[in-house]
């Protein structure tokens, strides 16, 4: 008893280099170190910008900062989270980037964003030309320092949550257990963070924004299988955040816009998702859907035609 008790704790410490055959192990280990990275990056983080913020003559504890500022920081303060998964990799696991989905073809970002660019533009012209959604013209007062700011920022924390679940989380635990699991696993990590606002809007629009959560998952995963790296799908997550919020000026999964370059006024909240915006919107459903199987085919098309030169 005393020797399986010792296994496990052994099975299942983050800062082990033994490699563990047992399954089950292994997939604790790796969940398990990347709840402690994730939290102790986050705290460092967090961290920096209380005490960033105090020179300035603001306590970031007590709300002081305006919002975007907050946001702004938040976001910027996740390159510590990834920082963090990257040395921890590196040193303690000793291990490539590649193997948590980071290698040199950093150039499909511009992939992931130009699927994101499309998903979004079809989302917003059914939104339009149903009148679910109307067109209130230019914001002629954009202030466009904090807007550059936000387009950097949102690339940090869209890059933080890929490096989570789809690099560290996906990439390790497929490489001893099955890709269904790991896909569901990852998922769960990437539901995560969207929970907390997600049936504020009621229960019918917290549901269709759990599909809704799911299927880009799936997406970002299929992107990030075919690629074998996590570079589309941090540049779809990318492009879709600073777009919706900067651009088009909607809601992002729950947080209200205060500036933006368009102003659109929401006809329909129902099939706009409410408050908490289009992620819950059953439009979402049918463009992610019919997005997610366009991809597929493309990169199959690309496996096939590979396979024949």
């Amino acid at each position: 008893m005393k020797k399986m008790v010792k296994r496990f704790f052994f099975g299942i410490n983050p800062f082990s280099r033994k490699e563990e055959e047992n399954r089950i192990l292994y997939s604790m280990r790796i969940i398990l170190s990347a709840y402690l990275i994730y939290i102790v990056g986050l705290l460092v983080g967090e961290a920096l910008i209380i005490f960033g913020s105090m020179p300035f003559g603001y306590n970031a504890t007590d709300r002081q900062l305006p919002q975007d500022i907050l946001l702004i920081c938040s976001f910027f303060g996740y390159a510590i989270v990834i920082l963090a998964f990257a040395l921890f990799a590196l040193k303690v696991n000793k291990i490539s980037l590649r193997r948590i989905g980071l290698d040199s073809k950093v150039w499909k970002i511009f992939k992931g964003g130009l699927y994101g660019v499309i998903t979004l533009l079809i989302i917003l012209a059914i939104l339009l030309v149903f009148g679910f959604l109307r067109f209130d013209g230019i914001n002629q007062n954009v202030n466009w320092p904090i807007f550059i700011l936000f387009f950097f920022a949102f690339l940090m924390q869209s890059g933080m949550e890929e490096v989570v679940c789809r690099g560290y989380i996906f990439h390790r635990l497929s490489e001893k257990i099955s890709v269904n699991i790991s896909t569901v696993i990852s998922i769960l990590f990437f539901s995560v963070f969207h929970f907390s606002k997600l049936f504020g809007e009621g229960f019918i629009i917290g549901i269709i924004g759990v599909l809704n959560l799911i299927l880009i998952s799936v997406l970002f995963l299929v992107l990030t299988w075919y690629d074998k790296n996590i570079y589309s799908a941090i540049g779809f997550h990318w492009i879709w955040n600073f777009m919706l919020y900067n651009v088009i000026g909607l809601n992002l999964s729950g947080i209200e816009v205060t500036d933006s370059l368009f102003k659109f006024s929401v006809v329909n909240e129902f099939l706009t998702g409410a408050g908490y915006g289009i992620e819950s919107s059953i439009i979402t459903t049918f463009v992610c859907g019919t997005i997610l199987m366009v991809i597929i085919l493309i990169e199959k098309g690309k496996v096939k035609n590979d396979g024949i030169q």
